[in-house]
């Protein structure tokens, strides 16, 4: 049985949900290699977060919005990072999107008022 590229991401997806996180990221990255997919960008994200790799995960979630600028989700946690950067115009515009598309997304409202005022 030939080996695909979801194959690799529910096997990283495992380690991941054990808490093995090395493993996790080269199961994830070997997903990459044979397909792109921002959920798998996503989830590379969420393991460097975990080991406090922040420029790692950064990087990562980025990749993932630039895959899928309409997942609302992956939109969210670009425009924390671009606050976190203190590049506020560029979140703003990021949850202005995520907020015509999904109204009802709160967490994206409430960051955004929050940045409207800096």
């Amino acid at each position: 049985m030939e080996k695909d590229a979801y194959y690799y991401y529910i096997a990283a997806n495992e380690y991941y949900n054990n808490d093995q996180i090395e493993e996790a990221i080269h199961y994830f990255l070997k997903s990459l290699d044979l397909n792109y997919h921002f959920k798998t960008y996503e989830q590379l994200y969420w393991c460097y977060s975990s080991l406090q790799q922040h420029d790692l995960a950064n990087y990562f979630i980025k990749r993932a919005y630039e895959e899928n600028d309409r997942n609302d989700k992956v939109a969210y946690l670009y425009a924390k990072v671009l606050i976190n950067k203190k590049q506020l115009h560029s979140a703003r515009e990021i949850l202005s999107a995520i907020l015509k598309r999904n109204p009802g997304y709160k967490k994206a409202e409430q960051i955004y008022l929050e940045i409207m005022t800096l």
